[in-house]
Parts: structure tokens; C-alpha cells; sequence
């Protein structure tokens, strides 16, 4: 009923009906996913918080080291390989043999680069953890802990691609959900007999591996894994690889720039730790990352049309910078109610949390702009990414203090507005060539 009386069913064409209701499946589909997904991230940040506050800060520190290391080695089995799984997944999707034949190729070229990862990666890690006190056989047992989780972890990340390019999201969910209740359960249990950071890894790796397989089990009834490479497919991967190798390595190095600092010029592996456990609050923004790798960025990928993908995109990083506003407005003005969660041990930390968190919003913020690009290939002269950095700490090192944990944080902080503006213009330019194909 309007105010002026009944609308009669002719005044809703025949136009406006299909939009309504497609933008209501939407909305329907974006919050079950978001509450279901909301769990997942309670669940695993749970975890986090288990482990912060019952390792010692030493053992935190190795985990923190051992953790971001990891994620170092599964970031360098990528350079580039994720966007070509996207933007040629978003024209072959529909395809079980086609979609079978781009997984396989990717899949090889991921294996092939991580083994060369954890090659190089390898003894820096060893290093890394002597240095903050564990012992040759600790750091050793470490690394085996993390190679078990990275043989599924390799895999994950093409194998991930299908339900979100199908928009599966129910199977992303439970998924998600498995793995993480595992983890926790496995973790309280360990936490009443024995934890240190060699558990708490292994346990990590486990995790993964339950996911690869249920994974591995559902890509195998909506696509063909026996299918065999595809040479197009082959031949722009490493296109793709050879734009991006300088750009992910680089990447890389900078995700991790923190720990890496704090590591090699701290006096303490409490310092490692103090990092570590705030770095565990960036779990607030995961939510919000899942939707975008899962629904939006998909979406984003399958639109042809120029002025639909205008809007989407403005109202995906809308959305994004909004609630990252929200996030940082709490962290200014709450900081003891955060602090709180990590424990008696971090509850000194007011300055270095708005530090972590404004570091952690300009990331997602780039993130957001960098996944929206990279779905659409619009990567052209994103090398320039590394020059500018590079430009922007040197002018730095002057006046920073690497030996401090908030000093480190500024230097990160201002490390990545470059990135965040050079996206800005790789958005503009990819939708001024994006119209003209049309």
C-alpha cells in the first residue's frame, strides 16, 4: 500500500520486475553468506585468540614468524597465476572439460613455483626463528609443520577459484566452516594437554589439508581434474607470471615488511609477538574479504557490461572504505575494549593498535582496488608499484627507528599509499579502455 492508495500491477512493468527480484536474490544470497561466513571468521578468530593468549610471547613469536612465512611461500606460488584463473575462469566456467583444462594448467604452474618458493624461502625462515631463540631442531620441526600445510595450501588456491566463479556459495561456506571448527576443537584440546607454536602449526596444516579434500571432492563433480593442459591457457599463464614475477615478489616482501623489520633489527622476540597478536584483530576485515573474493569480485569478473560494472565497483569500494572508516573510528576511540581480547600480556599497545589498524585499512583498501583490476587484467604498468615503494621507504629510513614496534608500524603505514594511488589509476584507465571495447 502507498500513500496513495494500491499500485496496480501494470505500473510494474515487465522491465522493473526481473531487476527487483534479482537485486533481492542478491541481497538474500550476500547476507546468508555474510552471517554464515561471520561464524567462520568467529570460529577461527577464536583460534587466534586461544593461541595469543595461552602460548608464552616467545613461542607466540616463533608461530608469528613460522605463520607469516608460510603465507610468504603460498603468496610467491602465485605471481599472477590467480588472475589468470580469473579472468579467463570468467569466460569458461560454464565449460566442465574447458574449466578442468585451466585448473590442471594452473595447478602444475603453481606446484612448480612453490617448490621454488620454499627453496628460497626455506633457510630464511630457519634464520629467522634461530635468531629469536628456537633451537635448530625446533626451527627445523617448524618447517616441516609448514611444508604439510603448504602441499594443500598450493592447491587451494586454484581448486578455490571454481565455487566462487560458480557461484557455489553454500559449498565456500561449509567448506570454510569445516575447517575452521577443526581447527579450534583440535586446539582445545591441545591447549589441556600441550601447545607451543610446533602444535599450533601442525594443527594449522591439518586444517588445510581437511579443506583441500573436501574441496578436491566437490571440483570433481562440477569439472573434469583429469583433463589435460590447455597450450592458450599454458602460453598466457606465462604471460601473466612473467608480468607479474617482479610485482608479486615485491608484494610479497612488503606484506610481510613488519615481521621481517621487527625480526631482523629487534633486540626481543616479544617484540615479534606484540606484532603478531595485533596483527590477529586485521580478523575484523575478514568477513568483508570473503564476500569480496567469493561474491563480488566473481561478479565483477563475469559483467561485460560498462556501465553495470561501473556501478558495481563503485559500490563494492564504497562499501569497503565504509566499514573500514567504522573500524578505525572504534580502534581510536576504544582501544582498551580491543587490547582487552589479546590479553594482560599486549594491554600497553593503545598507540601501536590505531597503528596496526589504519596500516591494515590501507591494505584492504588497496586489496579491494587490486582484486577489482586484477579480475578484469587491467595490470598494465602495475610494476610501478615497486619504484614508487621503494622511493617512498628510502625517503624513510632516515627518521625511523626499526628497533620499535610502533615506528615500524608508521613505516609501513605510509609504505603503502603509493600502491593504493597507482591502483586508483589502473581503475581509471582499465574503465576508459573497457568502454571503448564496447
Amino acid at each position: 500500500m502507498s500513500l496513495f492508495g494500491p499500485i496496480s500491477r501494470p505500473l510494474l512493468n515487465e522491465a522493473t520486475e526481473p531487476i527487483i527480484r534479482r537485486a533481492l536474490q542478491r541481497a538474500r544470497m550476500v547476507g546468508n553468506f555474510a552471517s554464515v561466513q561471520a561464524l567462520v571468521q568467529l570460529v577461527g578468530f577464536a583460534s587466534g585468540i586461544l593461541l595469543v593468549r595461552r602460548l608464552d610471547q616467545n613461542q607466540y613469536a616463533y608461530f608469528t614468524i613460522a605463520n607469516t612465512m608460510q603465507g610468504t611461500i603460498n603468496v610467491l606460488a602465485d605471481m599472477g597465476i590467480s588472475i589468470g584463473l580469473i579472468s579467463i575462469g570468467g569466460r569458461v566456467w560454464q565449460d566442465r572439460y574447458r574449466f578442468g583444462q585451466l585448473i590442471t594448467t594452473a595447478n602444475n604452474f603453481r606446484r612448480r613455483l612453490g617448490a621454488g618458493a620454499i627453496v628460497v624461502v626455506s633457510p630464511i625462515l630457519y634464520w629467522m626463528l634461530t635468531r629469536n631463540g628456537a633451537s635448530s631442531l625446533y626451527a627445523a620441526i617448524l618447517i616441516a609443520a609448514i611444508l604439510l600445510g603448504l602441499y594443500a595450501q598450493f592447491s587451494l588456491g586454484v581448486l578455490g577459484v571454481v565455487p566462487r566463479l560458480r557461484s557455489d556459495v553454500s559449498q565456500i561456506q561449509r567448506i570454510d566452516l569445516s575447517g575452521a571448527i577443526a581447527r579450534l576443537i583440535v586446539l582445545v584440546g591441545c591447549a589441556f594437554l600441550f601447545l607451543n607454536a610446533g602444535v599450533a602449526v601442525f594443527v594449522g596444516s591439518l586444517a588445510f589439508l581437511l579443506q583441500y579434500w573436501l574441496l578436491r571432492k566437490y571440483a570433481a563433480r562440477v569439472i573434469d581434474l583429469n583433463a589435460p593442459e590447455n597450450a592458450e591457457d599454458r602460453t598466457a599463464m606465462i604471460g601473466f607470471i612473467k608480468n607479474q614475477a617482479a610485482n608479486a615478489i615485491f608484494f610479497c616482501l612488503q606484506g610481510q615488511i613488519t615481521i621481517f623489520l621487527i625480526s631482523f633489527f629487534g633486540s626481543k622476540a616479544t617484540s615479534v609477538a606484540e606484532v603478531g597478536a595485533l596483527g590477529r584483530l586485521a580478523m575484523i576485515f575478514a568477513v568483508m574479504g570473503q564476500l569480496l573474493m567469493n561474491i563480488f569480485v566473481p561478479a565483477f569478473a563475469r559483467c561485460q557490461s560498462a556501465a553495470k560494472l561501473r556501478w558495481q565497483y563503485f559500490g563494492i569500494v564504497g562499501g569497503v572504505a565504509g566499514c573500514c572508516a567504522v573500524v578505525l573510528a572504534a580502534a581510536a576511540f576504544f582501544p582498551d575494549q580491543f587490547l582487552f581480547v589479546l590479553g594482560n600480556k599486549y594491554s600497553h599497545l593503545q598507540r601501536e593498535l590505531l597503528l596496526m589498524v589504519a596500516g591494515t585499512v590501507m591494505n584492504v583498501l588497496t586489496g579491494t582496488l587490486w582484486v577489482l583490476n586484477a579480475s578484469k587484467a587491467w595490470i598494465k604498468g602495475s610494476w610501478l608499484y615497486i619504484p614508487l615503494t621503494l622511493a617512498t621507504q628510502i625517503a624513510l629510513v632516515p627518521y625511523t627507528d626499526f628497533s620499535s614496534v610502533s615506528q615500524v608500524l608508521v613505516f609501513n603505514l605510509i609504505s603503502t599509499v603509493p600502491n593504493l594511488f597507482l591502483n586508483m589509476v589502473l581503475s581509471y584507465r582499465g574503465f576508459r579502455g573497457f568502454k571503448s571495447e564496447q
